[in-house]
């Protein structure tokens, strides 16, 4: 498939469903050249597929998969860093490897991929890259702490990476879904027998529920559209049912109010 010259070229990780096939959709409508990843392509059904979007195979957890994506899509206009994985449990309990696992995804997969594309951003003196974060890391949940911390880690390099590469022409920026009606994967790490277990369903099933009362994931997709549309995008959007509200009480209310909030809303 040739480049057609157009808005520029976008890579969207994770875009074989929920939030990034909804991303990558909305760019290619828009007139994006885009490229999807997902970790094997040829698995990929007719529905799966976006018309108009290139899929390639990317696999975080080897630094090899990382590296082809990046000789293959160079040069780059807008990444969207949206891959990941999510998990629940007691931190008690959490089995290391599987916590390493999740960081390999969704904090340092990310990160190489990113420090790969950058150069050519900055040698062109433009870009955008926008990751998708989460508001769990900015908003308290009992036994989402690893999904959460390595959002927030996500987040800080975002903050740190904006002050840097902004001189370069390059802009950063983060939105933060909440209770998005998708089929985000959540490995549970809870033991068989765990004095967690009973807590650990019932924020599951709140948690389940609120994702399913909320929008649909052409809400995030509506979002990134719209900082892109931006001279200057904020550099945090929250989206998606109460995530707004979240952000506000996260600014505005003691820490110890927020958690009590959390607790009473996904009853741990």
């Amino acid at each position: 498939m040739e480049h057609r010259k157009a808005r520029g070229t976008a890579l969207v990780t994770g875009a074989s469903r929920g939030i990034g096939k909804a991303v990558a959709a909305a760019l290619a409508a828009d007139g994006w050249y885009v490229t999807g990843t997902c970790r094997d392509p040829r698995r990929l059904s007719a529905e799966d597929r976006v018309p108009g979007v290139r899929y390639l195979p990317l696999d975080f957890t080897r630094k090899a998969s990382v590296e082809a994506l990046i000789r293959k899509v160079r040069p780059v206009d807008l990444l969207v860093n949206n891959a990941g994985v999510g998990s629940i449990g007691p931190v008690e309990e959490a089995p290391l490897p599987r916590v390493k696992a999740l960081f390999e995804v969704n904090f340092f997969g990310t990160l190489r991929l990113t420090q790969g594309l950058l150069p050519g951003m900055r040698a062109r003196k433009r870009g955008t890259v926008i990751f998708l974060g989460s508001m769990a890391a900015e908003f308290p949940r009992a036994f989402t702490a690893f999904y959460a911390a390595s959002k927030g880690a996500l987040r800080a390099m975002a903050d740190a990476l904006r002050l840097e590469v902004r001189s370069h022409g390059i802009r950063v920026a983060v939105v933060a879904p909440f209770n998005i009606a998708t089929t985000f994967p959540q490995e549970n790490q809870t033991r068989k027998g765990s004095p967690y277990a009973a807590a650990v369903s019932r924020v599951k099933r709140e948690r389940d529920r609120m994702m399913m009362e909320g929008p649909g994931a052409e809400a995030v997709a509506e979002a990134v559209m719209d900082l892109l549309g931006k001279r200057t995008p904020p550099s945090f959007t929250p989206v998606g049912h109460r995530a707004r509200l979240q952000a506000f009480l996260i600014r505005h209310l003691p820490r110890r109010t927020v958690e009590a909030v959390s607790a009473r809303t996904f009853k741990s």
